[in-house]
């Protein structure tokens, strides 16, 4: 994916996320609404991961560390 889409991709999961917990919080569901955010927080991570691979991954290269 490219940096620009998942930035948006991001926003996207956030703001639907948000909504979510806020539905389901106001419904009486409180275990729902914070099971929503942990799935949430999951995917996210899961998305960003490759990024910081990439990124330490460079930082490496530039300083060559554990040659």
């Amino acid at each position: 994916m490219d940096n620009i889409t998942i930035i948006f991709f991001l926003m996207a999961l956030a703001i639907a996320i948000t909504i979510l917990h806020t539905f389901l919080k106001q419904a009486g569901r409180d275990e729902f609404a914070y099971l929503a955010l942990l799935v949430g927080l999951a995917i996210g991570l899961i998305t960003v991961l490759p990024l910081l691979k990439e990124l330490f991954t460079g930082v490496q290269e530039v300083f060559k560390l554990y040659d």
